[in-house]
C-alpha cells in the first residue's frame, strides 16, 4: 500500500477518543470546584451577614450601659434582660469593669479576656477596641479564625450523614462573646446565631439548576462520545468492507496478512495464491454486471467455508480473489487448490467456469503481502489468455522476465529516438534464375549495454503495450530512406516488404498514413511491399478490406505472412484481394512434411496462381526444398538455405549489381 494512502486510512480512522473523555472529566472537575467554591462563598457570606445583624444588636444592648451607675443599675438591668428575652441571637451579657473585675452578668458566666480577636469581620463597626472571644464549641460548622469566617467540614459532614434532621431546627450555630467598652466598662454580650437550612434555600435551588444543567450537559456529552465510538467503528468497518462481497476488502486482507506472516514465521509454511475466473468480462456481457457481482458473491462464500484458521481471503478485483493459506506439503497445496476450484465450478451448475492459479511460496521472513502477492499474479499471468484450470507456480524466471519487460519499457522511447533499432534485411531469391527477387526488412535492437537483442525478446512487449505502431513507422520509413538512397546512387531496386502489424488497422486513415511516410522520401510505391498477418483479418474486416483496397489503388502490393497459421486461411483469401501469398514456414517442419505438408504446398501454390498472387515460401533450410518448390513453380523463396537476415551495408555488397 502506498505511504500516502495508509497515512489517509489512518487519519481516517484516527477519530480520538481520549481527548473527548479527558475533557469531559476536567469540565467536571471544573463544576466540582466552582461549585464547592459556591457554596463555601455563599454560605460565609449568609453567615457574615446574620454575624453583622447580631452585632449591631450587641451593640445596642451594650450602649444600655453608657449610663450605668448605682442609681441606673437595677433599671438597666432588666432592660438588658428584657432585650435577651427578646433577641434570639443574644443569650448572655456580662460587664467587668478596667481591672477586669465582675461587675454584672445575666448568667454569672464571664469569658476569658486573654483570647481575643479583632472585629475586622465586620465592615461598618470601626471600634477598634471591640473584641471577639470565640466560645469553645468544636460541633459549630461556622468558625472564626483570625478575623475571617471559615467551615469546620468535618461538623459540617457530621450533619449531613446524619439519617433524620429538622429543616424547621438550625443545623449549626456560631457562638461568640463581643466584648464592646462603654463608659469605661467593658460588656461583653454572648452572640448565639442561628444557622436553618432556610437560609441556604436560595442558593441551593440555584445549585440544583446549575447540577440540572450540566448533568444535562454531560449526557450530551457521553452520547457524543457513544456516538463517535460507534462511528469510529462503522468508519472502520467500512474500510475494510468489500463493496462487492460484503466481506473483507482487500485493505483487511493486506492488514491481516501482514500480521499472519509475522506471527507464524518459523511456525507454518504460507503460500500466497491468486485465484481468477478467466473471461469474466464476457460473463457478463452475457448475463449482466448484476449477475457478475452475485458470481463474486458466491464465489466469496463458497471460499470463506474453506478458510481454516491462521488463514486469510479476500476478494481484490473483478472475479479475481487473493488466498494467504497454510500448507505442509505441495502436493498437499495443489490438491487443496483443485478442490477449491471444483467447488467454485459447483457454484454455477451447468455451466463449465475455467480458473487461473497463480501461487507463490512465502519465504521465511517475508511480511510484505503486496508484494507475494504481486509475484503470485506473475505466475498467473504467465500461464496465457488460452490456459485454462492450471496452476501456475512462481520461480526466479518468471521475476526475470517481467524485469526485463520492465527495461524495455524503460528503453524502448529513447532506443527508437537514437536509432538503436536497426534494418536488417534477408533476401528472396527466384527459383527461375536463382537471383535477388525481393527482400524482407527485419528489425534488430542493438542495445548500449545489451548488445545484440534478438526481436522474439522485445516485439511481443511492443504489440502488448502498442509501441509496435511506433516501430512499424520508423521501420517503414527506415525502408523508404534506404531506397530514397539507392535511387541516389543507381543502384537497382528490389521490392522490400515492410511489416503492418494488425494494430494498425484500428485506423481508417491508415492507407493515408503510410503513403504521407513514404511519399517524403519519393520512393516508388511499388518497390514498397506491406505486409499484413492473417490474424488481422478478425479484428474490423470492414476498415482491412478498404485499407488494402486503398494501399492496392496506391501502387503498393500487399501481401499476406503467415499463411495458413489460423483457421479460416481459405475464407481470408475469398475476401481479401492481395498479390503475394507468404507460406508459413511450419509447413516444411516436422515428421509428415513429405506426406501431408508439401501436399497441402503444392495446393496452396497452385490455388494462388488461380487467383493471380506471388508465391514466397519462407523458412527453408534444405536443398530438398528448394529443389521441390522450384518444381512447384513458387515465385521466391526466403530462408537460411540461402542467406540469414543482415544488416542493409552488408546487402548492399552482397547483393548489389
Amino acid at each position: 500500500m502506498g505511504k500516502s494512502k495508509e497515512e489517509r486510512i489512518k487519519k481516517l480512522k484516527k477519530k480520538r477518543i481520549w481527548p473527548s473523555v479527558v475533557g469531559l472529566i476536567l469540565i467536571l472537575c471544573v463544576f466540582g470546584i466552582v461549585m464547592a467554591s459556591a457554596l463555601g462563598l455563599s454560605g460565609m457570606d449568609i453567615v457574615q451577614r446574620k454575624l453583622m445583624d447580631s452585632s449591631r444588636k450587641s451593640v445596642k444592648v451594650a450602649e444600655l450601659f453608657a449610663d450605668y451607675s448605682s442609681e441606673t443599675e437595677e433599671k438597666i438591668e432588666q432592660t438588658v434582660l428584657a432585650h435577651i428575652d427578646i433577641l434570639e441571637e443574644i443569650e448572655a451579657v456580662s460587664v467587668i469593669d478596667k481591672d477586669k473585675k465582675p461587675v454584672w452578668s445575666s448568667g454569672d458566666e464571664y469569658p476569658v479576656m486573654d483570647d481575643n480577636i479583632k472585629m475586622e469581620f465586620l465592615p461598618g463597626i470601626t471600634e477598634e477596641e471591640i473584641r471577639v472571644i470565640i466560645a469553645e464549641d468544636k460541633s459549630q460548622v461556622f468558625t472564626l479564625d483570625d478575623g475571617k469566617i471559615i467551615v469546620n467540614q468535618e461538623a459540617l459532614e457530621n450533619i449531613f450523614s446524619e439519617s433524620e434532621f429538622d429543616v424547621a431546627m438550625p443545623f449549626t450555630q456560631l457562638k461568640l462573646w463581643l466584648v464592646i467598652p462603654v463608659n469605661g466598662l467593658r460588656v461583653m454580650v454572648l452572640n448565639n446565631i442561628p444557622i436553618y437550612f432556610q437560609d441556604f434555600m436560595m442558593m441551593g435551588i440555584c445549585i440544583l439548576l446549575c447540577a440540572l444543567l450540566i448533568s444535562i450537559f454531560v449526557i450530551y456529552y457521553l452520547i457524543s462520545i457513544i456516538s463517535m465510538v460507534s462511528s469510529v467503528r462503522r468508519t472502520t468497518k467500512i474500510i475494510y468492507t468489500d463493496m462487492v462481497t460484503g466481506g473483507d476488502n482487500w485493505l483487511s486482507f493486506i492488514k491481516k496478512g501482514t500480521k499472519l506472516l509475522k506471527k507464524g514465521r518459523g511456525h507454518r509454511k504460507y503460500a500466497m495464491v491468486h485465484l481468477e475466473m478467466r473471461k469474466y468480462r464476457s460473463f457478463c456481457t452475457c448475463f449482466g454486471v448484476n449477475k457478475g457481482q452475485e458470481l463474486i458473491e458466491k464465489f466469496y462464500a463458497a471460499l470463506k467455508k474453506e478458510m481454516k484458521r491462521h488463514e486469510v481471503m479476500a476478494h481484490q478485483e473483478n472475479a479475481e480473489f487473493g488466498l494467504l493459506l497454510v500448507y505442509t506439503e505441495n502436493a498437499q497445496l495443489e490438491e487443496r487448490i483443485q478442490r477449491l476450484e471444483n467447488i467454485l465450478n459447483a457454484v454455477l451448475p451447468g455451466m463449465k467456469v475455467y480458473f487461473g492459479v497463480g501461487v507463490y511460496w512465502v519465504s521465511p521472513g517475508e511480511s510484505d503481502v503486496e508484494q507475494v502477492y504481486n509475484n503470485a499474479m506473475i505466475a498467473c499471468e504467465m500461464l496465457g489468455e488460452e490456459a485454462e484450470n492450471k496452476i501456475a507456480f512462481f520461480d526466479v524466471e518468471m521475476n526475470n522476465q517481467k524485469l526485463w519487460e520492465r527495461k524495455v519499457e524503460d528503453d524502448m522511447d529513447r532506443a527508437l529516438l537514437n536509432r538503436e533499432f536497426q534494418v536488417y534485411l534477408q533476401p528472396k531469391i527466384s527459383t527461375l534464375d536463382e537471383r535477388l527477387g525481393g527482400a524482407e526488412a527485419l528489425v534488430r535492437w542493438i542495445h548500449p549495454t545489451e548488445g545484440f537483442i534478438p526481436p522474439n525478446r522485445f516485439i511481443p512487449i511492443f504489440e502488448k503495450n502498442g509501441f509496435i505502431l511506433k516501430l512499424d513507422d520508423y521501420m517503414l520509413e527506415e525502408i523508404a530512406r534506404v531506397q530514397a538512397a539507392w535511387l541516389a546512387e543507381g543502384r537497382k531496386l528490389v521490392p522490400i516488404s515492410v511489416n503492418v502489424s494488425r494494430a494498425h488497422f484500428t485506423r481508417e486513415d491508415l492507407a493515408e498514413h503510410i503513403c504521407a511516410i513514404v511519399d517524403k522520401y519519393q520512393v516508388p510505391h511499388s518497390m514498397i511491399e506491406l505486409e499484413l498477418t492473417e490474424s488481422a483479418f478478425f479484428d474490423d474486416k470492414k476498415v482491412l478490406l478498404n485499407t488494402v483496397q486503398k494501399l492496392r489503388a496506391a501502387g503498393f502490393p500487399v501481401s499476406m505472412d503467415d499463411f495458413g497459421a489460423g483457421y479460416s486461411s481459405l475464407n481470408s483469401l475469398k475476401e481479401l484481394q492481395i498479390d503475394v501469398l507468404k507460406i508459413d514456414a511450419d509447413f516444411f517442419r516436422g515428421a509428415d512434411v513429405e506426406e501431408r505438408g508439401l501436399l497441402i504446398v503444392s495446393e496452396v501454390i497452385d490455388l494462388a496462381k488461380k487467383l493471380n498472387m506471388k508465391i514466397v515460401a519462407e523458412g527453408i533450410e534444405s536443398k530438398e526444398q528448394v529443389d521441390f518448390l522450384t518444381e512447384q513453380e513458387c515465385d521466391l523463396i526466403q530462408g537460411y538455405f540461402y542467406a540469414k537476415p543482415m544488416p542493409v551495408a552488408e546487402f548492399v555488397q552482397k547483393y548489389d549489381s
